[in-house]
């Protein structure tokens, strides 16, 4: 027979509280169920009291996110002061809503560069964007280049200053 908790959320048979609204469960048939009985954790203690010493709920996507090793901060553009965490492995820089970057720019590529972090070393490459991937002070764009603390990377009309751990 499922279990329900007080605002219908469905609750496994072994849990006392329902992890959505910290409320106790209730027996039935189903939410619309009619006859409901309540569960009590002790005789005269209201429920909705139980302790939930130590258990929090963690979402998978920061469980497994791999560790910061370096950011960005925006020193030019709508952005300005926004800092933007680097992590382990690949990370796009784009003006899309999936990139791990996503900067605001309509100059900017939806899938602009890819900076990626290897080895203790740190590479930025172009994604063949349309108005390219500027290092420092040169006024050609780059292809693929390492990345050195305090550089400064220009992404359309974006300057960010490159910081790493």
């Amino acid at each position: 027979m499922a279990k329900f908790c007080a605002n219908g959320h469905q609750m496994e048979d072994s849990w006392e509280i329902c992890p959505y609204c910290q409320r106790t469960g209730f027996q039935g048939g189903g939410p619309a169920a009619s006859s409901k009985t309540r569960l009590e954790t002790e005789p005269g203690k209201e429920a909705a009291q139980a302790p939930v010493a130590g258990r929090k709920t963690v979402l998978l996507t920061d469980k497994r996110k791999p560790p910061v090793v370096g950011w960005f901060v925006a020193l030019t553009g709508d952005q300005k002061g926004d800092d933007f965490r680097i992590r382990d492995g690949q990370n796009i820089i784009g003006s899309a809503p999936d990139a791990d970057i996503v900067l605001r720019d309509t100059a900017i590529s939806s899938k602009h560069a890819s900076l990626r972090y290897k080895d203790q070393k740190f590479f930025i490459t172009d994604l063949d964007s349309t108005n390219g991937t500027y290092l420092n002070d040169v006024t050609e764009p780059i292809a693929r280049e390492e990345l050195k603390d305090n550089d400064i990377l220009r992404i359309g009309d974006i300057s960010l200053k490159f910081k790493c751990l």
